[in-house]
Protein backbone atom coordinates (compact mmCIF):
# COMPACT_ATOMS: atom_id res chain seq x y z
CA UNK A 1 0.00 0.00 0.00
CA UNK A 2 1.15 3.16 -1.04
CA UNK A 3 -0.02 5.22 1.64
CA UNK A 4 2.50 8.14 1.38
CA UNK A 5 2.07 8.67 -2.57
CA UNK A 6 -1.85 8.26 -2.16
CA UNK A 7 -1.59 11.18 0.87
CA UNK A 8 0.49 13.22 -1.46
CA UNK A 9 -1.88 13.10 -4.45
CA UNK A 10 -4.31 14.30 -2.11
CA UNK A 11 -3.52 16.45 -0.27
CA UNK A 12 -1.94 18.32 -3.92
CA UNK A 13 -5.47 17.33 -5.12
CA UNK A 14 -7.35 19.57 -2.09
CA UNK A 15 -4.38 22.40 -2.42
CA UNK A 16 -5.94 22.43 -6.33
CA UNK A 17 -9.42 22.80 -5.47
CA UNK A 18 -8.30 25.56 -3.31
CA UNK A 19 -6.71 27.50 -5.82
CA UNK A 20 -8.87 27.33 -8.90
CA UNK A 21 -12.22 28.10 -7.63
CA UNK A 22 -12.65 31.85 -6.80
CA UNK A 23 -16.41 31.81 -5.57
CA UNK A 24 -17.01 32.92 -2.50
CA UNK A 25 -16.95 30.13 0.51
CA UNK A 26 -20.32 28.77 1.29
CA UNK A 27 -19.20 26.14 4.36
CA UNK A 28 -22.43 24.09 4.49
CA UNK A 29 -21.23 20.60 4.51
CA UNK A 30 -19.64 19.78 8.32
CA UNK A 31 -16.65 17.38 7.42
CA UNK A 32 -15.17 15.17 10.25
CA UNK A 33 -11.74 16.15 11.65
CA UNK A 34 -11.25 13.15 13.39
CA UNK A 35 -12.17 9.90 11.46
CA UNK A 36 -9.47 7.24 13.28
CA UNK A 37 -8.02 6.16 16.82
CA UNK A 38 -4.60 6.46 17.02
CA UNK A 39 -2.64 3.53 18.59
CA UNK A 40 0.24 4.18 20.92
CA UNK A 41 3.73 3.63 20.10
CA UNK A 42 4.47 0.78 22.28
CA UNK A 43 1.85 -1.90 20.11
CA UNK A 44 2.47 -0.10 16.90
CA UNK A 45 5.12 0.92 14.94
CA UNK A 46 6.67 1.19 11.60
CA UNK A 47 10.08 0.10 12.49
CA UNK A 48 9.34 -3.59 11.47
CA UNK A 49 8.91 -5.22 8.10
CA UNK A 50 7.39 -7.96 6.74
CA UNK A 51 10.10 -10.24 6.83
CA UNK A 52 10.71 -9.72 10.48
CA UNK A 53 9.12 -13.22 11.79
CA UNK A 54 11.45 -14.88 9.24
CA UNK A 55 15.27 -12.93 9.19
CA UNK A 56 14.65 -12.65 13.02
CA UNK A 57 18.08 -10.94 14.80
CA UNK A 58 19.70 -12.69 11.68
CA UNK A 59 20.43 -16.08 13.30
CA UNK A 60 18.36 -18.41 10.60
CA UNK A 61 15.83 -19.10 13.28
CA UNK A 62 12.81 -17.53 14.57
CA UNK A 63 12.41 -16.62 18.43
CA UNK A 64 9.36 -15.80 20.36
CA UNK A 65 10.59 -12.42 21.02
CA UNK A 66 11.22 -11.86 17.37
CA UNK A 67 7.15 -12.72 16.78
CA UNK A 68 6.29 -10.45 18.86
CA UNK A 69 8.03 -7.46 17.77
CA UNK A 70 6.71 -7.96 14.04
CA UNK A 71 3.15 -7.93 15.49
CA UNK A 72 3.50 -4.05 16.04
CA UNK A 73 4.47 -4.02 12.27
CA UNK A 74 1.06 -5.35 11.32
CA UNK A 75 -0.81 -3.17 13.68
CA UNK A 76 1.08 -0.04 12.18
CA UNK A 77 0.00 -1.51 8.72
CA UNK A 78 -3.71 -1.16 9.87
CA UNK A 79 -3.43 2.00 11.76
CA UNK A 80 -1.72 3.94 9.07
CA UNK A 81 -4.73 2.51 6.36
CA UNK A 82 -7.18 4.54 8.28
CA UNK A 83 -4.96 7.43 8.42
CA UNK A 84 -5.13 7.27 4.59
CA UNK A 85 -8.59 7.15 4.39
CA UNK A 86 -8.84 9.36 6.99
CA UNK A 87 -6.93 11.57 5.17
CA UNK A 88 -9.67 12.03 2.33
CA UNK A 89 -11.91 13.99 4.05
CA UNK A 90 -9.60 16.63 4.01
CA UNK A 91 -10.13 17.09 0.20
CA UNK A 92 -14.00 17.07 1.34
CA UNK A 93 -13.48 19.75 3.44
CA UNK A 94 -11.45 22.08 0.82
CA UNK A 95 -14.52 21.37 -1.38
CA UNK A 96 -17.05 22.38 0.83
CA UNK A 97 -15.14 25.33 1.79
CA UNK A 98 -14.64 26.27 -1.63
CA UNK A 99 -18.08 25.87 -2.27
CA UNK A 100 -17.99 22.94 -5.00
CA UNK A 101 -19.98 19.74 -5.10
CA UNK A 102 -18.71 18.10 -8.25
CA UNK A 103 -14.80 18.71 -9.21
CA UNK A 104 -13.32 17.05 -12.10
CA UNK A 105 -9.50 16.75 -12.89
CA UNK A 106 -6.55 14.48 -14.60
CA UNK A 107 -5.14 12.23 -12.24
CA UNK A 108 -1.20 13.34 -11.72
CA UNK A 109 0.30 9.76 -12.10
CA UNK A 110 -1.74 7.81 -14.32
CA UNK A 111 -3.73 10.98 -16.38
CA UNK A 112 -6.75 9.36 -15.91
CA UNK A 113 -10.17 11.75 -15.60
CA UNK A 114 -11.29 11.89 -11.96
CA UNK A 115 -14.62 13.18 -10.55
CA UNK A 116 -14.92 13.99 -6.84
CA UNK A 117 -18.67 14.64 -5.88
CA UNK A 118 -20.29 15.43 -2.80
CA UNK A 119 -23.78 14.46 -1.98
CA UNK A 120 -26.32 14.88 1.15
CA UNK A 121 -29.09 12.83 2.85
CA UNK A 122 -28.14 8.99 0.82
CA UNK A 123 -29.29 5.65 1.86
CA UNK A 124 -26.69 3.25 1.29
CA UNK A 125 -26.36 -0.37 2.56
CA UNK A 126 -29.66 0.04 4.09
CA UNK A 127 -28.59 2.83 6.26
CA UNK A 128 -29.41 6.66 6.36
CA UNK A 129 -26.47 9.39 5.53
CA UNK A 130 -25.96 13.28 5.98
CA UNK A 131 -23.33 13.37 3.40
CA UNK A 132 -21.53 11.18 1.15
CA UNK A 133 -18.06 11.79 -1.07
CA UNK A 134 -17.19 9.60 -3.61
CA UNK A 135 -14.15 9.52 -6.08
CA UNK A 136 -14.75 8.42 -10.04
CA UNK A 137 -12.53 7.30 -12.51
CA UNK A 138 -14.82 8.49 -15.48
CA UNK A 139 -13.36 6.16 -17.99
CA UNK A 140 -15.77 3.61 -17.20
CA UNK A 141 -17.35 5.03 -14.17
CA UNK A 142 -14.70 2.99 -11.14
CA UNK A 143 -15.64 3.74 -8.32
CA UNK A 144 -12.48 4.95 -6.19
CA UNK A 145 -13.54 6.41 -2.77
CA UNK A 146 -16.46 6.50 -0.94
CA UNK A 147 -16.87 8.08 2.35
CA UNK A 148 -20.42 8.21 4.40
CA UNK A 149 -20.96 10.09 7.49
CA UNK A 150 -23.28 11.20 9.92
CA UNK A 151 -22.52 14.25 12.71
CA UNK A 152 -23.75 14.34 16.07
CA UNK A 153 -22.40 12.37 17.09
CA UNK A 154 -19.56 11.73 14.34
CA UNK A 155 -19.91 8.33 12.54
CA UNK A 156 -19.68 6.70 9.19
CA UNK A 157 -17.57 4.46 6.70
CA UNK A 158 -14.93 5.13 4.23
CA UNK A 159 -13.71 2.88 1.09
CA UNK A 160 -10.98 3.27 -0.82
CA UNK A 161 -9.88 1.68 -4.06
CA UNK A 162 -5.97 2.29 -4.48
CA UNK A 163 -6.31 1.01 -8.46
CA UNK A 164 -8.84 2.80 -9.32
CA UNK A 165 -7.65 6.07 -7.50
CA UNK A 166 -3.80 5.73 -9.74
CA UNK A 167 -3.83 2.92 -12.29
CA UNK A 168 0.32 3.52 -12.30
CA UNK A 169 0.67 1.76 -8.92
CA UNK A 170 1.52 -1.82 -9.90
CA UNK A 171 1.51 -2.98 -6.66
CA UNK A 172 -2.30 -2.25 -6.50
CA UNK A 173 -4.91 -4.66 -7.68
CA UNK A 174 -8.61 -4.04 -8.70
CA UNK A 175 -9.62 -6.56 -6.23
CA UNK A 176 -7.94 -4.80 -3.13
CA UNK A 177 -9.70 -2.53 -0.74
CA UNK A 178 -9.37 -0.74 2.20
CA UNK A 179 -12.05 0.13 4.36
CA UNK A 180 -12.94 2.35 8.27
CA UNK A 181 -15.43 1.53 10.07
CA UNK A 182 -15.81 5.38 13.07
CA UNK A 183 -17.84 6.19 15.76
CA UNK A 184 -18.00 8.61 18.57
CA UNK A 185 -21.09 6.52 19.36
CA UNK A 186 -19.81 3.37 20.97
CA UNK A 187 -21.14 1.87 23.49
CA UNK A 188 -17.97 0.79 25.60
CA UNK A 189 -15.47 3.48 24.02
CA UNK A 190 -15.58 7.10 23.19
CA UNK A 191 -14.61 6.68 20.14
CA UNK A 192 -13.66 3.10 17.68
CA UNK A 193 -12.60 2.10 14.99
CA UNK A 194 -12.47 -1.07 12.72
CA UNK A 195 -10.05 -0.97 9.95
CA UNK A 196 -10.48 -3.80 7.26
CA UNK A 197 -8.28 -4.92 4.20
CA UNK A 198 -8.72 -7.52 1.81
CA UNK A 199 -7.49 -8.79 -1.57
CA UNK A 200 -4.09 -7.67 -1.29
CA UNK A 201 -1.91 -9.99 -3.53
CA UNK A 202 0.54 -12.13 -1.56
CA UNK A 203 4.07 -12.78 -2.77
CA UNK A 204 6.53 -15.07 -1.40
CA UNK A 205 6.65 -15.87 2.88
CA UNK A 206 6.26 -12.00 3.62
CA UNK A 207 3.09 -10.42 3.19
CA UNK A 208 -0.24 -9.86 4.49
CA UNK A 209 -3.40 -10.08 2.08
CA UNK A 210 -5.92 -9.32 4.51
CA UNK A 211 -6.20 -7.84 7.77
CA UNK A 212 -9.18 -6.53 10.49
CA UNK A 213 -8.21 -4.40 13.23
CA UNK A 214 -10.82 -3.19 16.20
CA UNK A 215 -9.68 -0.23 18.04
CA UNK A 216 -11.44 1.64 21.01
CA UNK A 217 -10.14 4.53 22.92
CA UNK A 218 -10.70 5.48 26.61
CA UNK A 219 -8.91 8.51 27.99
CA UNK A 220 -5.33 7.75 27.35
CA UNK A 221 -6.24 3.74 27.20
CA UNK A 222 -6.54 2.16 23.79
CA UNK A 223 -7.88 -1.15 23.26
CA UNK A 224 -7.09 -3.55 19.78
CA UNK A 225 -8.46 -6.51 18.99
CA UNK A 226 -7.45 -8.16 15.13
CA UNK A 227 -6.27 -10.41 12.84
CA UNK A 228 -3.75 -10.00 9.75
CA UNK A 229 -3.97 -13.24 7.31
CA UNK A 230 -0.73 -14.53 5.84
CA UNK A 231 -1.55 -17.41 3.24
CA UNK A 232 2.35 -18.55 2.63
CA UNK A 233 3.77 -18.48 5.84
CA UNK A 234 6.16 -20.91 7.61
CA UNK A 235 7.49 -20.42 10.92
CA UNK A 236 9.89 -23.39 11.29
CA UNK A 237 8.09 -26.26 9.79
CA UNK A 238 8.84 -26.19 6.22
CA UNK A 239 6.33 -28.12 5.08
CA UNK A 240 3.73 -26.54 7.08
CA UNK A 241 0.96 -24.95 4.17
CA UNK A 242 -2.85 -23.44 4.61
CA UNK A 243 -1.86 -20.07 6.15
CA UNK A 244 -2.12 -18.94 9.33
CA UNK A 245 -3.47 -15.74 10.93
CA UNK A 246 -1.70 -13.42 13.36
CA UNK A 247 -4.75 -13.41 15.91
CA UNK A 248 -4.13 -10.75 19.05
CA UNK A 249 -5.61 -8.81 21.66
CA UNK A 250 -3.80 -5.67 23.21
CA UNK A 251 -4.18 -2.64 25.01
CA UNK A 252 -1.87 0.63 24.78
CA UNK A 253 -0.93 3.87 27.51
CA UNK A 254 -0.88 6.75 26.08
CA UNK A 255 0.64 8.46 28.75
CA UNK A 256 2.80 5.97 30.34
CA UNK A 257 4.02 4.54 26.23
CA UNK A 258 3.80 0.85 27.68
CA UNK A 259 1.48 -1.88 25.80
CA UNK A 260 0.58 -5.22 26.58
CA UNK A 261 -0.42 -7.88 23.78
CA UNK A 262 -1.98 -11.61 23.91
CA UNK A 263 -1.24 -13.33 20.26
CA UNK A 264 -2.11 -16.62 18.87
CA UNK A 265 -0.65 -18.05 15.35
CA UNK A 266 -3.83 -20.27 14.47
CA UNK A 267 -4.24 -21.68 11.11
CA UNK A 268 -6.28 -19.47 8.62
CA UNK A 269 -8.88 -22.10 8.56
CA UNK A 270 -9.45 -22.63 12.36
CA UNK A 271 -13.30 -21.23 12.69
CA UNK A 272 -13.21 -19.69 16.11
CA UNK A 273 -12.02 -16.93 17.39
CA UNK A 274 -10.93 -18.98 20.50
CA UNK A 275 -7.41 -19.31 20.02
CA UNK A 276 -5.38 -17.49 22.60
CA UNK A 277 -4.64 -20.66 24.26
CA UNK A 278 -4.52 -23.76 22.15
CA UNK A 279 -2.47 -21.50 19.54
CA UNK A 280 -0.45 -19.30 21.66
CA UNK A 281 3.52 -18.39 20.39
CA UNK A 282 4.32 -20.86 22.66
CA UNK A 283 2.20 -23.72 22.04
CA UNK A 284 2.64 -22.77 17.98
CA UNK A 285 6.66 -22.68 18.22
CA UNK A 286 6.55 -25.54 20.17
CA UNK A 287 4.64 -27.96 18.26
CA UNK A 288 6.56 -26.76 15.26
CA UNK A 289 10.13 -27.45 16.68
CA UNK A 290 8.52 -30.83 16.78
CA UNK A 291 7.19 -31.19 13.24
CA UNK A 292 10.64 -30.88 11.87
CA UNK A 293 13.25 -33.79 11.86
CA UNK A 294 14.90 -34.99 15.14
CA UNK A 295 18.30 -33.08 15.22
CA UNK A 296 16.89 -30.02 13.36
CA UNK A 297 17.35 -28.02 17.02
CA UNK A 298 19.77 -28.30 19.47
CA UNK A 299 18.48 -28.14 22.77
CA UNK A 300 20.23 -24.81 23.13
CA UNK A 301 18.36 -23.57 20.31
CA UNK A 302 14.82 -25.11 21.40
CA UNK A 303 15.29 -22.94 24.53
CA UNK A 304 16.26 -19.73 22.88
CA UNK A 305 12.94 -20.02 20.27
CA UNK A 306 10.99 -20.74 23.35
CA UNK A 307 12.26 -18.42 26.12
CA UNK A 308 10.40 -14.98 25.13
CA UNK A 309 7.11 -16.94 23.98
CA UNK A 310 5.32 -16.85 26.46
CA UNK A 311 1.83 -15.05 27.05
CA UNK A 312 1.29 -11.97 27.39
CA UNK A 313 4.26 -10.01 26.27
CA UNK A 314 4.79 -6.73 27.02
CA UNK A 315 5.84 -3.88 25.48
CA UNK A 316 7.48 -0.25 26.22
CA UNK A 317 7.74 2.74 23.57
CA UNK A 318 11.26 0.64 22.57
CA UNK A 319 9.51 -2.36 22.08
CA UNK A 320 9.36 -5.95 23.01
CA UNK A 321 10.23 -5.87 26.88
CA UNK A 322 10.03 -9.59 28.22
CA UNK A 323 6.62 -12.26 27.80
CA UNK A 324 4.69 -14.39 30.27
CA UNK A 325 2.53 -13.59 33.25
CA UNK A 326 5.65 -14.48 35.87
CA UNK A 327 7.46 -11.95 33.87
CA UNK A 328 5.09 -8.99 34.61
CA UNK A 329 7.36 -5.85 35.10
CA UNK A 330 6.49 -3.80 38.15
CA UNK A 331 5.47 -0.78 35.88
CA UNK A 332 2.24 -2.76 34.52
CA UNK A 333 -0.51 -2.59 37.18
CA UNK A 334 -2.61 -6.16 37.55
CA UNK A 335 -5.53 -4.33 35.25
CA UNK A 336 -4.22 -2.80 32.94
CA UNK A 337 -2.22 -6.55 31.58
CA UNK A 338 -5.41 -8.76 32.14
CA UNK A 339 -6.71 -8.84 28.44
CA UNK A 340 -9.72 -11.09 29.85
CA UNK A 341 -12.98 -10.71 27.66
CA UNK A 342 -11.36 -9.66 24.57
CA UNK A 343 -10.97 -11.98 21.83
CA UNK A 344 -10.21 -11.60 17.73
CA UNK A 345 -11.69 -11.85 14.91
CA UNK A 346 -12.42 -15.71 14.06
CA UNK A 347 -9.55 -16.65 11.59
CA UNK A 348 -11.94 -18.56 8.64
CA UNK A 349 -13.52 -15.35 8.28
CA UNK A 350 -10.25 -12.99 7.82
CA UNK A 351 -8.89 -15.37 5.04
CA UNK A 352 -11.92 -15.25 3.20
CA UNK A 353 -12.47 -11.47 3.83
CA UNK A 354 -13.65 -9.44 1.12
CA UNK A 355 -14.46 -5.50 1.11
CA UNK A 356 -16.74 -3.69 -1.86
CA UNK A 357 -18.65 -0.61 -1.84
CA UNK A 358 -21.83 0.33 -0.06
CA UNK A 359 -25.10 0.52 -2.65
Amino acid sequence: MRVLKLSIALLSLGFFIACSNDEEPNVDIPVPEQFSVDIPGSISSNTGSLSGRTTGDGDGKIEGDEIYESLRYFIHIGEQSAEIVEFTLQVGAVLSANNVRSFRYDGEDDGREKRIDLNEDVTRGGVNYEYEMTLVDTENDDLALQVLWNTNPVSGLAILNPYHLDRTDLDADESAFLRIDYTEDHTDYEAAMTVSIAGVVAVENVDINNLKLFVGKNGDIVEVMGNSNHPNINIIDPDYSGGRNYAFVGRGDESTDLGVVKLALPPSSVETGDVLEDYSVYAVLEAEINAVAEGYFTQEEIEEILAEAGSPAYFNAQGFITSGVDNKPSSFSGEFADLAGMTPFVPNDIKNLSIDFVQ
